[in-house]
C-alpha cells in the first residue's frame, strides 16, 4: 500500500483539493475569530450603553433631600432592578464613598470589592445643586457578566455550526469545480494525446488556457522533433543507398578491369567507409556536427577526382579540375565526400565530354563550382530538381536515377549555412552547380 503522502504527492487533484480544502479551513477558522471577537466587542459597547442609558433615567428619578439622602421611587421603570438576584443593580453613592441608596436587586448581593471581571459598570459622579451648595453624588449601574457570556457562548456555538457546515460545503464545491473545470484542460490534453497516437491528430492544437500552452507547445516540439529525426535517418538510408552507387560502380569497374588498381580500391573503400560513418552520424543528430574544424579542399577533390576518374573515362569524359590551395571548408571529410561524390556523379552522367571543378576562396566564402558540357537544366527546372525525387533527366528511363542527388546536395550545403546555385556554365554551356559557403 502506497504511503498516504507520496500518494498526495503523485496526484495533482490530491494536492490541489488540499491546499484548496486547507486554504477554506485557515480562512473559516480566522473569520470566526474575527466575528466572535467582533460579537463580543459590539455586545459590550451595547451593554454599556444600556447601563448608561439606565443611570441617565435612575437620575431623573432620584430627589436629593440632603448631603446623605436621597428619595427613589418605589416603581422602577426598569423591572430588573425590583427582581433579587437579576443581574443588574444599581446604587447611589454619597460624598464619603458610602451607599446612600441600592435597588431592590442588590438586596443579599455583595457589591464590594465588585470587579470588571465579573460585572459591566458604569458609574456616573455629578455635583448636585442644593439650597446650601453643592453635594457630589456617584450614580452606578452593574450587570452581571453571566448572561453576557451564556449569549456569547450561544453565538459561539451557531457562528462554528454554520462556519462548519459552510467550510465542507466550499471544499466538496471547490473539489468538484477543481475536478470538472479546473483540470478540465489537461484531460482534454490527455485526450488530444490519445487521438495523436492514434493518428487522429497531427499535433496538440486547440483553445488551452495560457498555462497549459507552454506545456502543448513543448510537447508539440518534441512531436516535430521526433518527426524531423525519423524523416532525416529516413533521408540518411535513401541517401546512403544513392551516394554508395558511385563508389561501387567505381569498384566494379576496377575489378572487371583487365589491370585492377589496388590502390584505387582501397581509395574506393575508404570513401565508402568514409560515407556510411559521416550518414550514421548524420541519422543520429539534426545538422552538423558542432566546432567542425576546417578541412583543406584540395586534397579532398584530388582524390575523389582519382576515385571517379575510371568512371568518367569508361562515360568518355574528361574530369578536370583547378583548385585553390588554400581553400579550407568546415565540414566533416565524410560530408565532403558525399557532396563531391553526389555533385561530380551527377556531372558525369550528363557530360558529354568534359567537366571541371574549381574552388575560390576569399575572407568571407568558399565557393565550390562544378561545370559540365551537357543539356544543362532549363531555368524553369532549376527548383523543382531540388525536391526529393525529382529529377531532370534525359536520358531513357533505364539510365534515369532516382531524383536524389541533387536534394542530398542541397540539404548538405543548408546544413552547412550555405547556398546552392543552379546555373548555365560559362564555356561548357551545360550546368553549373555553384555551392557558396560562409568561412566562419
Amino acid at each position: 500500500m502506497r504511503h498516504p503522502l507520496r500518494q498526495i504527492r503523485s496526484s495533482l487533484t490530491l494536492r490541489l483539493a488540499l491546499v484548496a480544502g486547507a486554504t477554506v479551513l485557515v480562512f473559516s477558522l480566522l473569520t470566526a475569530w474575527v466575528l466572535e471577537a467582533a460579537f463580543r466587542d459590539n455586545a459590550a459597547d451595547a451593554v454599556e450603553t444600556r447601563l448608561e442609558a439606565q443611570v441617565l433615567l435612575l437620575m431623573g428619578l432620584v430627589e436629593v433631600v440632603g448631603r446623605n439622602e436621597v428619595r427613589v421611587p418605589e416603581m422602577l421603570p426598569e423591572s430588573r432592578l425590583q427582581l433579587p438576584a437579576s443581574g443588574l443593580y444599581a446604587r447611589i453613592l454619597g460624598p464619603d464613598g458610602r451607599t446612600l441608596w441600592r435597588s431592590p436587586s442588590a438586596v443579599g448581593v455583595s457589591l464590594r470589592g465588585w470587579s470588571e471581571d465579573d460585572f459591566f459598570a458604569f458609574s456616573l459622579p455629578v455635583q448636585w445643586e442644593l439650597d446650601g451648595g453643592q453635594v457630589g453624588l456617584t450614580f452606578q449601574m452593574l450587570e452581571d457578566r453571566e448572561a453576557f457570556e451564556e449569549q456569547v457562548e450561544q453565538y459561539r456555538a451557531s457562528l462554528w455550526q454554520g462556519l462548519m457546515t459552510m467550510t465542507f460545503s466550499l471544499i466538496v464545491a471547490l473539489g468538484l469545480a477543481l475536478w470538472f473545470w479546473g483540470l478540465w484542460p489537461l484531460r482534454r490534453v490527455q485526450g488530444d494525446l490519445e487521438a495523436l497516437r492514434h493518428g487522429d491528430h497531427g499535433r496538440l492544437e486547440g483553445p488551452y488556457p495560457t498555462e497549459v500552452q507552454a506545456l502543448t507547445g513543448s510537447i508539440n516540439d518534441l512531436i516535430e522533433f521526433e518527426r524531423a529525426r525519423l524523416k532525416r535517418q529516413q533521408n540518411a538510408l535513401a541517401d546512403l543507398a544513392h551516394s554508395l552507387k558511385t563508389p561501387i560502380s567505381a569498384l566494379r569497374l576496377n575489378l572487371e578491369s583487365q589491370n585492377p588498381d589496388p590502390e584505387d580500391m582501397r581509395r574506393q573503400v575508404d570513401r565508402l567507409q568514409a560515407m556510411v560513418q559521416h550518414q550514421l552520424s548524420q541519422a543520429q543528430r539534426l545538422g552538423p556536427a558542432p566546432f567542425q574544424a576546417p578541412e583543406p579542399l584540395a586534397p579532398i577533390i584530388e582524390r575523389t577526382c582519382q576515385a571517379l576518374g575510371r568512371l568518367a573515362s569508361q562515360q568518355g569524359v574528361d574530369l578536370g579540375s583547378e583548385l585553390d590551395p588554400g581553400c579550407a571548408l568546415r565540414m566533416e571529410p565524410g560530408a565532403i565526400f558525399e557532396l563531391l561524390g553526389n555533385t561530380l556523379d551527377n556531372a558525369i552522367r550528363h557530360a558529354t565530354s568534359r567537366v571541371r571543378i574549381s574552388t575560390q576562396c576569399t575572407p568571407q566564402a568558399v565557393t565550390l563550382t562544378i561545370d559540365d558540357d551537357g543539356p544543362g537544366i532549363a531555368p524553369a527546372d532549376r527548383a523543382r530538381v531540388l525536391e526529393r525525387g525529382e529529377r531532370a533527366d534525359v536520358r531513357g528511363a533505364a539510365e534515369a536515377g532516382q531524383g536524389l542527388g541533387l536534394s542530398i546536395i542541397q540539404a548538405l550545403v543548408q546544413d552547412h549555412g550555405g547556398e546552392l546555385h543552379i546555373e548555365q556554365a560559362p564555356e561548357l554551356h551545360g550546368a553549373r552547380i555553384r555551392m557558396v559557403f560562409p568561412t566562419s
